[in-house]
């Protein structure tokens, strides 16, 4: 599945201009200087905020500068950013804030600095110059996006962070890169025992069924390697480092990118590498409040399909999912079902399902037959299920959805999902 609404819509659910101004350490902000004081001071409007300003050169009382932020005793203070004996620099002058910050005037740094200030990113000398150091010769509206995504969440601007978010928007779902790992492994009689039956475990394993759910999902996550960077700072010396690697196909793929293999395998492995630091860096963790993504390849009744899950709520004291309140989202692409997506609203331990599908006519009546035993089984679960809702995709949900397909699923037919 295509899950580009899905990193559109993690990436932006909390746009800078949304929120209150949070000035970091050698920022660069575009403000209005509406009062002089003493001592060189002046009181500076940035959006709709008020702050002092130290006056280093001459300026002028309602004309705009560009200002640099510097954190002392955890008071921002700024500075302006014009050199002496020149004039203010307009915002959209992408040329003099270039020449301000010593940087060449090439088109791919013009384009970079529009899209970061039309979409009120921070930005810094140091953020622009560690991104040009990596920056493709050409660079598109996904290229820019994405940076602007690095710099919002403050990830390392690195071409390694770049390249793992990048992959997200690839058409490819993790069951198509495996079995290309697979074939490759063959094809270039690559001997990996271990890798090859890991690969085949997750493509060929016990199909996922309503009372192994749970279950499944989290082994299938454990397989995949998620966690393996967090498992390694949790590991005691005593424990047996190999079969602690073997155990998950993420440091399986890394020990294998430093293997003498042909470069078609290596390219393979480093996409799926790519991926699934894609999918960590996008979960992340603000205060009590938990976002985690994730995409696993699952078995529907013999058929190999991806799933994307989108868990948004709180964590408990001990650090865990708080599973009484939380929104967990499911997007699939079936094979006769199409385009779906299965909507957990838990809020104190009380649910309420949405299944959203083109065929929710079709689909209704069969909902509603399982949906008393549905009830019943969450009961034992101690969960209070008050509806299940089925509705079409409307036109405001079309966004999430494109034409592409990830997935190969072939002669299959009938109803993919049982409830």
């Amino acid at each position: 599945m295509n899950i580009n609404h899905i990193v559109h819509d993690l990436f932006h659910e909390n746009r800078l201009g949304n929120k209150a101004l949070e000035l970091r350490d050698g920022q660069l902000v575009y403000g209005k200087l509406t009062k002089l004081f003493p001592q060189q001071m002046a009181e500076v409007q940035i959006g709709s905020q008020r702050m002092l300003a130290n006056l280093t050169i001459p300026v002028t009382v309602d004309q705009s500068y560009w200002f640099q932020v510097s954190i002392t005793d955890d008071k921002p203070v700024l500075k302006v950013l014009t050199q002496a004996n020149e004039a203010p620099t307009e915002k959209g002058n992408m040329t003099g804030l270039l020449h301000q910050l010593n940087l060449p005037n090439s088109k791919e740094n013009r384009m970079l600095l529009q899209y970061i200030l039309s979409n009120n990113l921070p930005i810094t000398k140091e953020a622009i110059g560690n991104v040009r150091e990596w920056l493709p010769s050409f660079i598109g509206k996904q290229d820019l996006s994405i940076i602007g995504q690095m710099l919002e969440r403050e990830l390392p601007l690195t071409k390694e962070v770049f390249s793992s978010l990048t992959s997200l928007q690839s058409d490819k779902g993790f069951s198509v890169m495996i079995e290309e790992l697979q074939h490759q492994l063959s094809a270039h009689k690559v001997k990996e025992p271990i890798l090859t039956n890991l690969l085949s475990s997750l493509t060929e394993g016990e199909n996922f069924s309503k009372d192994s759910m749970v279950d499944t999902i989290k082994t299938i996550i454990h397989k995949m390697g998620y966690s393996y960077e967090a498992g390694l700072l949790k590991r005691t010396p005593m424990e047996d480092e190999q079969a602690f690697h073997q155990e998950m196909l993420k440091p399986m793929l890394l020990e294998l990118m430093g293997k003498d293999v042909p470069i078609a395998v290596k390219e393979t492995a480093g996409q799926l590498i790519d991926k699934m630091t894609g999918y960590q860096l996008m979960s992340q963790q603000t205060g009590p409040i938990m976002q985690l993504v994730t995409e696993i390849p699952l078995r529907f009744f013999n058929q190999q399909v991806d799933v994307t899950m989108q868990y948004n709520g709180r964590k408990t004291e001990d650090g865990k999912v708080d599973s009484n309140y939380c929104r967990i989202l499911f997007y699939l692409e079936l094979a006769h079902m199409k385009d779906t997506v299965i909507d957990l609203n838990i809020q104190n331990r009380i649910m309420n399902m949405s299944i959203l599908n083109d065929q929710a006519t079709e689909i209704m009546p069969i909902i509603k037959q399982k949906e008393e035993s549905l009830k019943e089984r969450l009961r034992e679960l101690d969960y209070k299920l008050m509806a299940v809702h089925v509705r079409p995709l409307t036109k405001e949900d079309r966004p999430m959805w494109s034409p592409q397909q990830a997935m190969r699923v072939n002669g299959y037919k009938g109803v993919d999902l049982k409830i």
